[in-house]
C-alpha cells in the first residue's frame, strides 16, 4: 500500500511561523555575547515586566513547594523560590547563545567521574542522566569537551524554521549531536557504537507507571531512561550543574547505575536515581525547575512516604 502524503502546511500557519522565526532571530542576535551578569539584570527585568504572562507558572512553583514543604517555608519564602526558580529556568535555556564561560569557573566532582570518563574511553555506551537543575548547558558544553561528540536528546520545536534557527544556536558552543526524543532508533545506535546519551531524567509522565520516592512524595517518573539502560545493557550517570553564589560552576557526578532485568529492577533504578537527586535539590533549591506540574491529581502521585525538611539556607 502506498504512503499516504502529509497534508500540506496552510499558507496561514507558514506565515505564522515564519514571523515567529523571524522574532527568534531577532533575539538571538541581541543575546548572542551577552555576559552572565548581564542576562541575570536582563531576566530580573524582563520577569517583572512580564509577570502577569508568568503568573501559572509562579503558581504552579508555589503549589509545588507546599506540597513539598508544607507550613516548613512560609509564603515569602516560597514566593522567593519560585520566583528564582523562574529566571534560574530562563538563564539555563540561554547559556548556550551567551558569553562562554572560562573552563576555570568550571569545577567538576563526583564519584561518578573518573568511571564515566574510563568506560567512555573503553568503547562502554553510557547514559548520563541530567537534573532540571541550574546550568545544565554549562554541564553540557563541558561534557562535549572531553567525550567523542555526545548525542543529546531534545524536544523539537512546533515551529520547523525556529527548530532550526535554536538548533544552531545551541549547537554553537558544544560539539554534540542531537537526537530527537521521537528517533528510539537512533538512541540505540548511539549507545550501540559505544556512544554517550545526554538525557533529562526528572520527567513527568501521565503514561508511566512508576511511582517512586520522591521528596518525600510518591512521584510519577517517565520511564524512558531506565527503560533504554535496561535496553541496552548500558550504565546510567546521574548529573546535576548548579551555579554557586561566588560566580564559579559546579558539575556534580554520580555513581554508575547499572540495569538489570524485569520491572523490580527498573523501579530500583528509578529509586535510587530519585534519592541521588534529592540532597542537590535541598542544596539549590532556587535553581531547581519547580515550574514544571510534577503531581498531577487523578494520577496516583502526591501522596505523602516521609517528611522532607526544609532546604538549608546557603551563604552569599
Amino acid at each position: 500500500m502506498a504512503r499516504s502524503r502529509p497534508k500540506p502546511t496552510p499558507l496561514r500557519q507558514q506565515l505564522r511561523w515564519r514571523l515567529e522565526a523571524l522574532s527568534v532571530r531577532l533575539i538571538l542576535v541581541v543575546l548572542r555575547g551577552r555576559t552572565h551578569a548581564t542576562m541575570k539584570r536582563g531576566i530580573k527585568w524582563a520577569h517583572r515586566l512580564a509577570r502577569p504572562w508568568l503568573s501559572k507558572r509562579h503558581n504552579t512553583a508555589l503549589g509545588n513547594l507546599k506540597r513539598v514543604y508544607g507550613d516548613q517555608l512560609t509564603n515569602t519564602q516560597r514566593s522567593v523560590i519560585a520566583e528564582e526558580s523562574i529566571n534560574s529556568f530562563f538563564l539555563s535555556c540561554l547559556e548556550s547563545i551567551i558569553q562562554p564561560i572560562d573552563d576555570s569557573l568550571i569545577s567538576a566532582e563526583g564519584e561518578g567521574l573518573t568511571e564515566l570518563l574510563s568506560l567512555h574511553r573503553q568503547g562502554q555506551g553510557v547514559i548520563i542522566g541530567s537534573l532540571h537543575l541550574g546550568c545544565w548547558d554549562l554541564g553540557l558544553r563541558w561534557l562535549s569537551q572531553r567525550l567523542n561528540t555526545p548525542s543529546v536528546i531534545y524536544r523539537p520545536a512546533r515551529n520547523p524554521y525556529s527548530d532550526a534557527l535554536l538548533h544552531t544556536a545551541r549547537s554553537a558552543n558544544s560539539r554534540c549531536n542531537w537526537i530527537s526524543q521521537f528517533d528510539a532508533k537512533a538512541m540505540f545506535r548511539c549507545l550501540r557504537g559505544g556512544g554517550s546519551l545526554v538525557m533529562m531524567t526528572d520527567l513527568y509522565s501521565g503514561q508511566s507507571d512508576l511511582l517512586v520516592d520522591f521528596l518525600g512524595l510518591s512521584t510519577r517518573f517517565a520511564k524512558g531512561p531506565v527503560a533504554l539502560s535496561q535496553k541496552s545493557g548500558c550504565p546510567l550517570f546521574p548529573v546535576a550543574q548548579a551555579r554557586e553564589d561566588n560566580g564559579r560552576f559546579r558539575l556534580l557526578f554520580g555513581p554508575a547505575l547499572w540495569p538489570g532485568q524485569g520491572d523490580q529492577a527498573l523501579a530500583e533504578q528509578m529509586a535510587a536515581l530519585a534519592r541521588w537527586h534529592e540532597p542537590w535539590i535541598q542544596a539549590y533549591p532556587e535553581q531547581y525547575y519547580w515550574i514544571n506540574r510534577r503531581w498531577r491529581p487523578g494520577d496516583g502521585s502526591g501522596e505523602r512516604l516521609r517528611p522532607c525538611r526544609p532546604p538549608a539556607p546557603r551563604g552569599h
